[in-house]
């Protein structure tokens, strides 16, 4: 089975999460957010199978130090989520994890596990 992983490579949590991949022989495939060709056509598919609340990091430090009337703004509706994550990705829950049928979320290995083995 093939794993598509997305986000960045500094980020601990992706790390773990290929680390974990290439351990369990997923073949896993990375890409960073930012050499999607289509971020917001893929922002679409993980949302439509995640959901909104799954893609979208409302922890992110980029949004904590945003002005509190950014925050709303953003944090108003679906649509201005999406057209946040695709403008800053740094909003994306990291690692996307995707086997072209599940999507998840950051790292949680008994949940990979579940999902991809």
């Amino acid at each position: 089975m093939t794993v598509h992983i997305y986000g960045y490579p500094g980020c601990t949590t992706v790390k773990k999460a290929r680390e974990w991949a290439e351990a369990e022989g997923l073949d896993p495939h990375y890409a960073h957010f930012s050499k999607l060709p289509d971020l917001k056509a893929s922002l679409a598919e993980w949302i439509e199978k995640a959901g909104i609340d799954s893609v979208f990091n409302d922890r992110a430090q980029t949004l904590k130090k945003m002005p509190e009337s950014e925050q709303q703004a953003i944090t108003a509706s679906d649509d201005a989520k999406i057209a946040a994550m695709a403008a800053d990705p740094r909003l994306i829950k990291r690692p996307v994890g995707t086997n072209g049928k599940t999507v998840l979320t950051g790292f949680k290995q008994p949940e990979w596990e579940a999902a991809f083995r």
